[in-house]
């Protein structure tokens, strides 16, 4: 059996919730939606100009992608790609269907895309390791400071 890929419709959104979810708890985000609240963000990205495939290995989902389209900001010619959201199922995890996945994507979505851009939270250790044996490589690196007034000790002005 080969892993192909196959568009969502809204028929979808409940699983696309659900594995949504599970990369949530995976990576460690900090994002507290619940299944419902992903499920409508979900179906309001489809309704844009986001894009969503399932990936399929016979009648068994595997994960899925979620990504859009774009234009370099500093080359309009340039056609990139941002793959907001890439999961596989736990029950799936090593054993290759990750990297062939991204393989299919690149074959038939990303077919003349320059650029494919993801991210990574820091902390995310594994979902790190898979993206260096895809082939992605660091860029750049975002830094957050939370603005909590209760973590600032201002300097001792009198020392």
């Amino acid at each position: 059996m080969s892993l192909l890929l196959r568009g969502v419709s809204e028929d979808d959104l409940d699983l696309l919730a659900e594995m949504n979810k599970q990369l949530i708890e995976d990576e460690g985000s900090s994002n507290p939606m619940n299944r419902q609240e992903l499920k409508e963000r979900m179906r309001e990205w489809l309704r844009s100009s986001w894009n969503a495939d399932l990936l399929v290995l016979g009648d068994e989902v595997v994960g899925y992608a979620l990504y859009c389209y774009k234009r370099n900001q500093h080359d309009p010619n340039r056609r990139e790609v941002y793959l907001r959201q890439y999961f596989i199922k736990r029950e799936f995890r090593q054993r290759g269907y990750g990297l062939l996945g991204i393989e299919r994507l690149r074959e038939s979505r990303f077919k003349g895309i320059d650029t494919i851009e993801i991210e990574v939270l820091d902390g995310n250790s594994t979902g790190k390791s898979f993206w260096q044996k895809a082939g992605f490589l660091p860029y750049s690196i975002l830094m957050k400071l939370e603005n909590d007034s209760s973590l600032i000790n201002p300097p001792d002005s009198r020392k």
